[in-house]
């Protein structure tokens, strides 16, 4: 397994958390809430451990270890609940579950997906396992002391995956169902063996469930649970095992410790330290995860939360769970894809994973109802439980019939969420497919049936790799170079602004970690809503400018000195202020005779705010970016096209060859062509995009691709201004490469090549 995931391991950073997660870790910064401090303790210290390759690798690494000690785990509950269903069978039986478990578990294509790249999903699937694994454990050796210390270890291990990621304490209610189930259908010969083990589980459930309360973050159920944990406690010390829920509770502490973490190291401003929690009224914020907006099982996900929330319905619940089926029918051969042709061969393999999960779970519900109880809790809650609870919008791949608009879809697909569910699945199918080799041997036991039969568990390996692997696409490098060539087409010691994960995170990667551009202020527009945030701006120095480690284009610019804050909004009025509509025509001067525009009835929300406060500061001082995702927000900004940035810059000297020209309906600003052509020839490494069709790339990806291909569109126009046709054919041609789908592009291009 490892061997298969160091072979398919992304060789960079890749897209949307796993920047913000590598550079946190490399710096001890403080990432989105709830702050992961487990994850980024864990993996800081794994980087400084392995000091070999890339640093990006090194923890895309991490999650193909853990992910394949995880398919080890796998192996070991497997073969425990097939042998519990036939005690006295062939070996070689539960050797089979055990093998197909570990393939099939690690090969799905969201776990695989998960274990190729620096993410918090392969740490969590691992701790699922270990827990998975120490209670099946459990229930061979429950009446001995061992018992009592494995029955330790899993509330440990609860208590730590907080510090990673909620998905970990899913697998309690199933955890809880396999000992009480072992507990009451296979009773202790001793009473008083049997009263002091329910005593202990007692202990064991009321505190997950505490656990629960305390990673959601309500105080409500915090204290109703705190309760119930206290009598359990109560019971236990009733029944003798006082000295077991002492221990419990350590262990518990001891787990949610590294929540300190933040606390203590937020106070020290790391380059990275989102909502910033440096007090205990903060840190609870983190944990409740606060700053996101309100979403309950009740809600209609497409509206805001509130009392004109129209509810959620049985239509949207009908979608939610066809995108959940869409999400599980990836899994087993995601390769062939939905087409005319391929769709029915994918159909019959998820079929057929569902009749195999279906057989196991049959064979447990005739020969092991703890294994039952276990198997089928751990499916449904981390399955349809969570559609219930996540109450997520449609997807991008679905609902586009009902919901026409963007918002109201996810920005991503949401399948990793379910993740857990589909290697839930994975065991119930390897217990069916032991189940069947059985029953072929009965009835042909003359022929080997174990290894023709098992080769079915290696159908995801084959089918999967072609799409799971995040080594050998064109976009394996992309979120790495994508954040370089917008980083260096910002002047010396510029801002940027930036919009969301995927053209923000890369680039604090590439500050952080790879040290590319540090001098480069971003302002990510997302994170602006919050007070926090306007906070942390406002105070943040810039690092000086390294004129030998900026692009060529750069090198002789000079360098602004100004030194003023970022903006003049005191805390007051970052607390104070309220989203409204402009009542008049308002002018934002620039100098030069410029201003920003801003029309009546304009909603200004504190993004907005933050965006005018700091051009009215440093316009004229620094040089002023927007990304191509926030030109929205320009506001009638003079803004020059520079690579992938557009630019107010100090003054028109800092310009070296503009073309001012309309360009096709793109937009009117003008372009930079001598520093766009020399960051395209000189700068950019978009090595990967160029070697391979970009046709069938994933959405969020393809949307990068065509952003990156915006600045070879305009400068192929500029240059065909000025009569270099050979030269706009070779820059609308990398265009048309990088979008393949632009509208009459190629038909333009085939017109320039005609005589």
């Amino acid at each position: 397994v490892l061997a298969v995931y160091v072979a398919t391991l992304a060789p960079t950073v890749t897209f949307w958390d796993a920047g913000e997660l590598i550079a946190s870790a490399r710096i001890l910064g403080i990432p989105h809430p709830p702050g992961t401090p487990v994850y980024v303790m864990l993996a800081h210290v794994w980087g400084l451990l392995l000091p070999v390759g890339d640093y990006a690798w090194r923890l895309n690494l991490l999650s193909a270890v853990c992910g394949a000690i995880a398919a080890g785990c796998w192996f070991l509950v497997a073969h425990g609940l097939f042998r519990r269903t036939d005690p006295d069978g062939a070996p070689s039986l539960a050797l089979a579950a055990g093998w197909a478990a570990a393939l099939l578990a690690a090969f799905n294509f969201t776990t695989w997906q998960n274990a190729v790249e620096a993410e918090v999903y392969a740490v969590a699937l691992l701790t699922i396992a270990l827990a998975a694994w120490t209670a099946v454990r459990w229930c061979a050796v429950r009446a001995t002391p061992r018992g009592n210390r494995l029955l330790l270890v899993l509330l440990f291990l609860g208590a730590i995956s907080i510090g990673n990621h909620l998905l970990a304490l899913l697998v309690g209610p199933a955890l809880v169902a396999l000992l009480a189930v072992e507990s009451f259908t296979r009773p202790l010969d001793d009473p008083a063996a049997r009263a002091a083990e329910r005593g202990r589980l007692a202990v064991v459930a009321a505190t997950w469930l505490l656990l629960i309360a305390v990673g959601l973050g309500s105080t409500t159920l915090t204290l109703a649970t705190g309760l119930l944990a206290l009598g359990a406690g109560v019971v236990a010390i009733t029944r003798r095992q006082g000295a077991f829920a002492a221990i419990a509770l350590c262990l518990v502490v001891l787990g949610i410790s590294p929540y300190l973490f933040l606390l203590l190291r937020a106070g020290q401003a790391p380059f990275i330290n989102e909502a910033d929690p440096r007090t205990l009224d903060a840190l609870l914020a983190v944990i409740r995860r606060a700053q996101y907006p309100i979403r309950t099982p009740l809600d209609d996900p497409t509206v805001f939360h509130g009392p004109g929330n129209p509810g959620r319905t049985l239509a949207i619940l009908g979608y939610q769970l066809a995108n959940y089926a869409q999400y599980f029918d990836w899994q087993w051969a995601r390769t062939l894809a939905d087409g005319a042709i391929t769709a029915w061969p994918r159909l019959l393999v998820t079929l057929g994973a569902v009749w195999l999960g279906l057989r196991g779970l049959g064979r447990q519900w005739r020969t092991d109802r703890s294994g039952w109880a276990f198997t089928l809790a751990f499916f449904g809650v981390t399955g349809l439980g969570l559609v219930l609870y996540m109450n997520f919008k449609p997807g991008p791949s679905i609902g586009w019939d009902r919901w026409s608009e963007l918002a109201d879809h996810e920005v991503r697909e949401r399948d990793y969420f379910f993740v857990a569910s589909f290697v839930g699945w994975a065991v119930l199918m390897a217990i069916g497919l032991a189940d069947v080799i059985a029953q072929a041997r009965r009835r042909w036991p003359a022929q080997r049936w174990t290894t023709a039969l098992l080769g079915l568990a290696v159908i995801p390996l084959v089918l999967n790799i072609g799409d799971a692997s995040r080594r050998h696409g064109p976009d394996a490098t992309l979120a790495r170079d994508f954040a370089r060539a917008l980083l260096e087409s910002v002047p010396p010691g510029g801002i940027l602004f930036t919009w969301g994960d995927n053209d923000t995170f890369p680039l604090w990667h590439a500050q952080a970690v790879d040290g590319i551009r540090p001098d480069v202020t971003i302002v990510c527009l997302a994170l602006a809503e919050t007070p926090w945030y306007q906070r942390q701006l406002r105070d943040h120095v810039p690092s000086p400018p390294d004129r030998d480690a900026m692009a060529p284009v750069w090198r002789d610019v000079a360098v602004p000195t100004w030194s003023g804050p970022m903006h003049r909004l005191d805390d007051a009025g970052i607390e104070a202020f309220q989203p409204q509509l402009t009542d008049q025509d308002y002018e934002l001067p620039l100098g030069n005779g410029a201003a920003l525009q801003i029309p009546r009835g304009t909603p200004l929300y504190a993004k907005d705010m933050l965006l005018l406060a700091v051009v009215r500061e440093n316009a004229g001082h620094r040089p002023i970016a927007w990304a191509a995702s926030t030109i929205q927000k320009l506001y009638g900004a003079p803004v020059v096209q520079q690579g992938l940035a557009y630019v107010l810059p100090i003054d028109d000297q800092a310009l070296q060859d503009v073309d001012r020209s309309g360009v096709l309906g793109l937009g009117t600003s003008p372009i930079d062509v001598g520093v766009t052509t020399r960051l395209m020839d000189e700068t950019w490494q978009f090595g990967r995009l160029w070697e391979e069709d970009l046709s069938g790339l994933e959405p969020n990806v393809a949307a990068m691709a065509r952003t990156v291909s915006l600045p070879y569109t305009r400068l192929g126009v500029a240059l065909l201004e000025r009569g270099d046709t050979l030269g706009a054919i070779r820059r609308l041609e990398a265009a048309s490469h990088l979008a393949p789908d632009q509208p009459g592009l190629d038909d333009f291009i085939r017109s320039l090549r005609s005589p």
